[in-house]
């Protein structure tokens, strides 16, 4: 007889004798009858003792059978409820998130975000990665990306929670200073690009919601780092197009101004990735109903 006996085996010996026969036990385990026939074989020749009497029309146990399903029964159900209550227990929400963010969203929102959800959630640990790099899930083991832009991957499962709006803002002295009425008046205003070091000509396409235009700027500044330009706007180095989440709060307490309010740049949609997979842990899905409503307020 071998030492070790395969689980699975006890539990498809059991059903049998609880269903009374291989046909319905076949049916219950939505198992072919045959592979069920043929477990109970292999149980029996495992453990050396014949545990069920065949016929053509019925079966019934042996000794052996009779007392072997006595013993694993109460057994198998306590093993049931381990197993129920650890599932239960995972499921109060803890152990690590690990979630890639652009640099922006990342030090503007996430962080409160987190914040908030490790209060809810004490024993959740939450790992983000802040880049604007795009970072492979699969690969990289990471549970949750926020990403920016049309995202052509089936591979993954997607949930849209906005678009970026980005709009022209200055600081209300500078403003005063050039009172721009007309798109056409923020070519006399030093625009602060976003880009790199080489400060070429740039050509921003925008719209009114009616009509399109490509607007050409020469820029005084530049920065590949949205708070960098933020910096400088509020310091009145110049205009600057910059995502609405991130000057909101200065529109709203006068530190900033919008202007040509009728023309922005066509919004970039913004969602949630996660790798697909065949059911959600409990943690992922719980932070992403978290975050997401939240987000959304922002876009």
């Amino acid at each position: 007889m071998t030492n070790s006996i395969d689980l699975n085996k006890l539990r498809i010996f059991r059903e049998v004798v609880l269903a009374g026969s291989f046909s319905k036990a076949a049916l219950n385990l939505k198992q072919p009858k045959s592979r069920i026939s043929r477990v109970i074989s292999s149980l029996e020749k495992e453990l050396g003792l014949q545990l069920i009497y065949r016929t053509t029309r019925q079966f019934h146990l042996t000794q052996a059978g009779t007392e072997l399903f006595n013993r694993i029964s109460p057994l198998m159900l306590e093993l049931k409820k381990s197993i129920e209550q650890v599932a239960s227990e995972s499921d109060e929400t803890s152990g690590l998130i690990k979630v890639t963010v652009p640099d922006d969203i990342g030090t503007e929102l996430l962080g409160q975000l987190c914040h908030e959800f490790m209060e809810i959630y004490p024993k959740v640990q939450i790992g983000v990665h802040a880049s604007n790099d795009i970072v492979d899930l699969v690969k990289n083991s990471v549970d949750i990306s926020i990403r920016i832009g049309r995202i052509k991957d089936s591979t993954m499962i997607q949930k849209k929670i906005g678009h970026i709006e980005m709009i022209f803002v200055m600081s209300p002295l500078l403003f005063q200073k050039y009172q721009p009425r007309k798109l056409k008046d923020l070519e006399k205003i030093p625009f602060l690009a976003f880009e790199a070091i080489d400060l070429k000509t740039h050509f921003i396409k925008i719209t009114n919601g009616k009509e399109k235009l490509k607007f050409k700027f020469i820029p005084r500044f530049g920065s590949n780092n949205f708070f960098v330009l933020r910096s400088m706007v509020l310091r009145g180095t110049g205009v600057a197009l910059l995502p609405v989440f991130m000057v909101k709060r200065f529109l709203e307490s006068g530190e900033l101004v919008q202007v040509t309010k009728d023309w922005k740049v066509e919004g970039l949609p913004i969602q949630i990735l996660i790798p697909q997979q065949k059911e959600i842990p409990p943690k992922i899905r719980k932070f992403i109903d978290y975050i997401a409503p939240r987000l959304e307020k922002y876009f």
